[in-house]
């Protein structure tokens, strides 16, 4: 085999491996809950996908979104640098985490969030180019009560 072969071998296996790509997330798993006056509610799941066109979600294009929840960096750099090159269901995991916590319109907070995303089509480095990108999120809600519980010392 030589050189030539070689490289479009290469570029065949990176164009056909971009084909495919699924995550999983769990955002803010290492940040402990602080004493305080909470309720912890029922389970909620809620998932939203997109179709993109040219790298474009054309149905959420001209969509005015008013409000937002993420949690796909969780804080961390690393989750934020993820999130950058493909990791991580990116608007459709923001619109879904808000389903979510509108299904249980009690709760103040989301917490036990996991989430998980789907890419099908063409999507080099998990970026959707003609794909489609769904993502589904798992969580349970909190209702917060009066404030911090003072210190028992």
């Amino acid at each position: 085999m030589n050189a030539s072969q070689t490289a479009i071998l290469c570029i065949s296996m990176l164009t056909l491996g971009g084909c495919a790509y699924k995550g999983a997330s769990i955002p803010n798993a290492s940040l402990p809950m602080a004493s305080a006056d909470y309720t912890v509610l029922g389970a909620t799941t809620a998932d939203d996908c997109a179709a993109y066109i040219f790298a474009i979600d054309i149905e959420h294009l001209l969509v005015a979104n008013t409000a937002s929840v993420s949690a796909s960096s969780g804080g961390s750099p690393l989750g934020a640098i993820l999130a950058m090159v493909g990791g991580g269901g990116g608007a459709e995991e923001s619109r879904a985490l808000y389903k979510a916590l509108e299904k249980i319109p009690e709760a103040s907070h989301l917490i036990d969030i996991r989430s998980e995303s789907t890419t099908t089509g063409l999507a080099p480095m998990g970026r959707p180019f003609f794909a489609q990108r769904c993502a589904t999120v798992h969580a349970r809600g909190v209702k917060l009560g009066a404030g911090p519980v003072p210190n028992a010392n």
